[in-house]
C-alpha cells in the first residue's frame, strides 16, 4: 500500500533548534551495558509510526554535508514508506539541527531519544557525531551515521551503532592504488590534520602507497575547517616541488577554492582526493576549463552520465522532492545504507535494538540500490570503492577496485 507523507515544521523554543518531522522510517538501538530505560530499544508501531530522529546539521562548516545526507534518508523512507514501511507500519523522521556543533550534537540526540526517537541518526562524521551516537548507545536505540567513513567510529560508540560510509581504508588506498596505476611516483600532500576524516585517509594511501614505490615528498597542513581561501604559500611549495600528483585533503568547499587557485596558477598537475570533492558543484567552482585532471575515490558514482539505472531513479526522486540535483555524495550515501538497514528491519525476528543490530552485523554481499555491501566490520560498513575521473569538464568512472584486494585479503 503507499503511504502518505507529511511534512511540518515546529520551532522547539527552549532547545532554540528547528524540529523538522517528517514521514519516515526509524528504529532504535539498546543500549550493551543493558542500561537503557524500558522499552528504549523497542521496534514496534506506536501511533502507526516508527519514529526516527535526526541529529544533523542543519548550519555551520558541515551543515553542506549532513544536509545532503538528511536528504538521502527522507528519499530513502519515502521509497520504503511507499512499499508498506517497515512490516506494514510507517516511518516517520523528526530532525533538529546541531548547529555543526558535538556538544549541541548531544543536546540534540538526548532530546530527540526524550521525544520517543526509535532509530537516532547522527552527523554524517566521526569529530561531529561521535557524541550524539554515544548518547544513542547509551540510551538503547539504534545509532547510525549513514554515510561516516571513519573505521573508529563503532569502537568508541558500542554494538548498537553502525557507519555506512565507504571508510577511510578503502578511500586512502583506492588513492593511492590509482596513483600507482598511473605511475603518479610523487605526492605532494595538501591535508586539514583537524579531521580524523582526513588524517585516516592519509594512513591509508601511506600504507599502500610508499612501500610500493610512491613517495610523498612534502606535506602542507591547510585549515579548511577554519575557512582557508588563500592557498597561494601551498600552490608555490608546489610549483618548486613539481609532483607527479597533488593529493587535496581538505572540506569543500575550501578543497574546491585550492583545485581553482591552483589550476588558476598554471599547474595543471593530476589532483587526487575523496569525496570532498564528489559534487556537481566543483566545475561551477573550479571553472569548467580548470575542471580537469580530477580524481577521487568514492562510494557510488551519481554525478555524471552512464550510472546504475536504481540511482537514476534516487537522483529524479531527489530532484522532484528537493528541486536540485543531489549536491554531495552524502546524499545517495546515506539512501544506498538506510535501504541495507531497512532489510535487516523488514525481518520478522527485528523486534528492538539489540536484534536489528546483530541482523546488520550479518549482512553480507547484499545487493541494495547502486551497488552491493560487502559486509560490516566493527560496526562499519565496507564498499567496494570506485576512482572517478573529472577531465574536460565530464565525470566518469576510471576504476573499481574490490576492497579486499586492496586490504590484501
Amino acid at each position: 500500500m503507499n503511504l502518505p507523507l507529511h511534512k511540518s515544521i515546529v520551532a522547539v523554543g527552549s532547545a532554540g533548534l528547528l524540529a523538522l518531522t517528517l514521514a519516515g522510517c526509524g528504529a532504535s538501538e539498546k543500549s550493551g551495558a543493558g542500561s537503557a530505560k524500558a522499552g528504549a530499544g523497542a521496534l514496534e508501531c506506536r501511533d502507526g509510526r516508527i519514529l526516527v530522529g535526526v541529529a544533523k546539521a542543519e548550519s555551520g562548516f558541515a551543515s553542506f554535508f549532513d544536509i545532503a545526507g538528511r536528504r538521502g534518508l527522507e528519499v530513502a523512507v519515502d521509497e520504503i514508506n511507499d512499499s508498506g514501511g517497515v512490516k506494514g507500519c510507517r516511518l516517520e523522521l523528526q530532525a533538529r539541527d546541531t548547529k555543526s556543533d558535538p556538544a549541541v550534537g548531544a543536546q540534540v540526540a538526548k532530546a530527540l531519544v526524550d521525544a520517543g526517537a526509535q532509530i537516532l541518526v547522527v552527523a554524517d562524521d566521526f569529530d561531529t557525531g561521535v557524541a550524539a551516537a554515544k548518547v544513542g548507545q547509551s540510551a538503547g536505540v539504534l545509532t547510525l551515521s549513514l554515510a561516516a567513513s571513519s573505521t573508529v567510529f563503532g569502537k568508541a560508540v558500542g554494538d548498537l551503532f553502525f557507519s555506512g560510509g565507504i571508510t577511510t581504508t578503502e578511500l586512502g588506498r583506492a588513492q593511492a592504488r590509482y596513483a600507482l596505476d598511473q605511475d603518479w611516483k610523487s605526492t605532494f600532500q595538501v591535508i586539514d590534520t583537524g579531521l580524523a576524516y582526513f588524517t585516516e585517509q592519509d594512513e591509508q594511501f601511506r600504507a599502500l602507497y610508499e612501500p610500493t614505490g610512491g613517495k610523498i615528498g612534502k606535506v602542507e597542513k591547510v585549515d579548511s575547517l577554519g575557512g582557508q581561501a588563500d592557498f597561494s604559500a601551498v600552490i608555490s611549495s608546489i610549483k618548486a616541488a613539481k609532483p607527479d600528483v597533488v593529493q587535496a585533503l581538505a572540506v569543500y568547499p575550501a578543497v574546491g577554492t585550492f583545485v581553482k587557485q591552483l589550476r588558476a596558477a598554471g599547474v595543471d598537475t593530476p589532483v587526487v582526493g575523496n569525496i570532498t570533492l564528489q559534487t556537481k558543484e566543483l566545475p561551477g567552482l573550479v571553472g569548467k576549463s580548470a575542471a580537469d585532471r580530477i580524481y577521487y575515490a568514492a562510494q557510488i558514482y551519481f554525478e555524471g552520465t552512464g550510472t546504475d539505472p536504481a540511482i537514476d531513479k534516487f537522483v529524479q526522486a531527489y530532484q522532484a522532492k528537493f528541486g536540485q540535483f543531489p549536491e554531495q555524495a552524502n546524499a545517495p550515501g546515506a539512501y544506498q545504507t538506510f535501504m541495507a538497514i531497512n532489510q535487516a528491519l523488514q525481518q520478522d525476528k527485528v523486534v528492538d535494538a539489540r536484534t536489528a543490530a546483530d541482523t546488520i552485523r550479518g549482512q553480507t554481499a547484499l545487493p541494495v540500490p547502486g551497488g552491493t555491501l560487502s559486509q560490516w566490520k566493527d560496526g562499519y560498513a565496507i564498499w567496494d570503492p570506485a576512482v572517478i575521473g573529472l577531465e574536460a569538464g565530464a565525470w566518469s568512472v576510471k576504476k573499481t577496485y574490490q576492497a579486499k584486494n586492496l586490504l590484501g585479503e
